[in-house]
């Protein structure tokens, strides 16, 4: 291995070490096309095997790397990599550092995991469930009044706070128990504030 790429080698040890057994470090000498050190082989690939690419158009790349791209180990696993150009004093590509992530037990887990969380939609909740997560509820009719108006909670003005009493009065949302000092809370107003605003709305 040539000195210019030696200072390198701590840094493919790091990676390796972070993510083993999932990640494969590789880096190359473009010079002599040739791998140069690896760490956590978990390809047949070894030090002194000629790169898979010729490379040819290598000192052309004006980006310091490529990726994240998609390829296949030997055993046909999938792999998500990187590629990394290692440019000397004067900017010219003398190696390059592979990192060639596993992805096939996360895939695995992700496909377990989607079909553990997947939940048949119903038409609405009823109603009975209502009193076991009136937060949740009251959070849902308020997220339901901000989507239709476009508007985060954050921005709301003074009176689109009574626009969303009203609204939240029309759901029913203030026959929950307790549910007025939620609310202010969540508003950032009084109780004397809201219910002069259902007061003035039901006159």
């Amino acid at each position: 291995m040539k000195k210019e790429l030696k200072p390198y080698v701590a840094l493919c040890y790091a990676i390796g070490k972070l993510f083993y057994p999932h990640v494969e470090v590789v880096m190359h000498d473009l010079a002599s096309k040739r791998l140069v050190h690896i760490v956590n082989a978990f390809s047949k690939r070894r030090v002194g095997d000629a790169m898979l690419s010729d490379m040819r158009d290598i000192d052309a790349l004006s980006v310091d790397w490529i990726g994240p791209y998609d390829k296949k180990n030997d055993d046909g696993q999938h792999l998500k990599a990187v590629s990394v150009i290692l440019r000397d004093g004067k900017e010219v590509p003398m190696g390059m550092i592979c990192i060639n992530f596993n992805i096939e037990a996360f895939a695995s887990l992700f496909e377990s995991l989607k079909s553990f969380l997947h939940v048949e939609p119903i038409a609405s909740k009823p109603a009975v469930l209502f009193s076991q997560s009136w937060r949740e509820h009251t959070d849902e009719t308020i997220e339901k009044y901000l989507s239709s108006k476009n508007i985060a909670l954050s921005g709301l003005s003074t009176n689109d706070k009574k626009e969303l009493v009203n609204f939240l009065e029309a759901e029913g949302i203030f026959a929950i128990r307790n549910v007025v000092t939620y609310i202010c809370t969540v508003l950032g107003v009084s109780k004397a504030t809201i219910y002069n605003w259902l007061k003035l709305n039901k006159g």
